[in-house]
């Protein structure tokens, strides 16, 4: 039986801290100069003994930022400053949010927790709200609420835009729900905030969907049957996930957009499956590859409550790495697995293969000998030839690696992954430097307290102090 050391991962952090020197062990390569941003929950409940315990997915946002100088790394954090924060802190409201049951609805609550970005030139925490808040890169102190300059429609969106590799533009799409329901995909130039369509794609299922796919010339929309009847939206009491039916007999849709044009190429079909996170896709000669990591039904949404993540260890979750072929001559979508471990919250080489032809996907993973509610292990894919490195230390417990690639790099995979581990034996968390290519610890920086799970974040070549 696990002791289930990971509990601490999901208990409220308080304390913030502004540029702390970390003690380091091993090496810190002397070339990783830059900063890591990292954005999660950090609040879970106004009293850890008095229960309020939300969905993961609506722990009050914390950024986290670790610069590196010449084998130095320097550490920050601060809750975002939103309407969500203010409201819990002062009047003990905690937000119904995403799938908080009990909780209060509060207006433009704005919890960003779940990804960081830069939009015109600033540094923005996102979440699947339209509602984005930008952040000072150096202090980590919100500024205020992001605002473009268009009146594009859309009450919901995804917290995993794209970059395009060639034109550097920010690509992302919003839901809209209106007589006609519509995902409005569109892009915003480097420097600046107005959002271009590219297309709107009518749809009569509007579903659920966490992120999407993005090659060269395409972007393609995975329309799970996790969908709503927008109508319900007007009771204030339900939280956003209780408004979603899972309906497996609608099977799975891929909208395919043609970029430069806005053309909808084609609507593809698959059997059902639901997905938080795409990992990579391609175009292929007569049609196009999608890396997925995928589920079998949508029961993982509500597994992910704080209650029953912190609860007795349930029935083992496996995601599934699936390799989704779209054949424009044909309507059918088929996969294959092409890995044999699960893998959640999954990067790559983002500056170098996205949108193209890869060999390597890395994320968390879960142990299959030692099974635990929060993932064990992390874990490299080589999506080519199926095999699978595993990175693991026994009560440790991994968030999502971010790949920084080494200066004058000769391959995919040459450089560090970067990944906030939570230490559950000593109840404190690191810094883990991994060599890619090896998947052989090179150093950690070591926190004095935890860090609460987090999402996403990125890695800027820019020393933010």
């Amino acid at each position: 039986m696990s002791e289930q050391l990971f509990k601490l991962g999901f208990s409220n952090l308080d304390l913030e801290q502004n540029a702390v020197p970390l003690k380091t062990q091993g090496r810190i390569p002397s070339w990783l100069n830059g900063t890591l941003f990292r954005n999660g929950p950090a609040k879970f409940s106004a009293d850890e003994n008095a229960g309020w315990h939300t969905h993961w997915f609506d722990g009050l946002a914390m950024l986290h930022k670790f610069s590196f100088c010449e084998g130095n790394v320097i550490y920050s954090n601060r809750y975002l400053r939103s309407n969500a924060y203010y409201s819990t802190l002062e009047k003990g409201q905690f937000n119904i949010g995403f799938g908080s049951k009990g909780g209060t609805s509060i207006k433009y609550a704005n919890n960003t927790n779940i990804n960081v970005a830069i939009l015109d030139d600033r540094f923005v925490a996102l979440t699947e709200n339209p509602g984005i808040m930008e952040f000072n890169p150096v202090n980590l102190e919100t500024v205020d609420v992001f605002n473009f300059d268009d009146s594009l429609g859309g009450q919901l969106t995804t917290a995993h835009p794209h970059y395009d590799l060639q034109t550097g533009r920010y690509i992302n799409f919003t839901t809209e729900f209106g007589r006609a329901h519509a995902y409005n995909v569109y892009s915003v130039a480097p420097h600046s905030r107005k959002r271009d369509l590219i297309a709107s794609v009518p749809t009569d299922r509007p579903a659920y969907m966490h992120s999407f796919a993005n090659t060269e010339n395409y972007v393609v929309i995975t329309e799970f049957p996790l969908v709503i009847d927008p109508r319900d939206l007007a009771n204030e009491h339900k939280t956003l996930i209780e408004n979603f039916t899972w309906k497996p007999d609608h099977g799975m849709l891929f909208r395919v957009v043609r970029k430069s044009d806005g053309v909808i190429l084609k609507t593809f079909e698959a059997e059902a499956f639901f997905s938080f996170h795409h990992v990579n896709a391609f175009e292929i000669d007569g049609g196009l590859v999608l890396d997925i990591c995928a589920l079998k039904d949508d029961k993982t949404v509500n597994h992910l409550q704080v209650s029953n993540l912190k609860g007795k260890t349930g029935e083992p979750i496996f995601v599934q790495l699936r390799r989704y072929t779209v054949r424009f001559d044909s309507r059918n979508v088929s996969y294959e697995a092409i890995s044999p471990e699960s893998i959640e919250l999954p990067t790559i080489n983002y500056a170098r293969c996205s949108g193209k032809s890869y060999r390597y996907a890395y994320g968390i993973s879960t142990n299959k000998e030692h099974y635990e509610n929060y993932p064990n292990q992390l874990a490299k894919a080589d999506v080519q030839s199926g095999t699978t490195t595993i990175w693991r230390q026994d009560g440790c417990y991994p968030g999502e690696p971010i790949f920084v690639q080494r200066p004058n790099a000769n391959g995919e995979d040459d450089g560090v992954l970067l990944s906030v581990i939570l230490d559950g034996r000593n109840s404190h968390s690191f810094l883990l430097v991994l060599d890619a290519q090896t998947f052989e610890e090179l150093g950690r920086a070591d926190v004095i307290h935890h860090i609460p799970f987090g999402f996403h974040g990125m890695f800027t070549s820019e020393q933010y102090m």
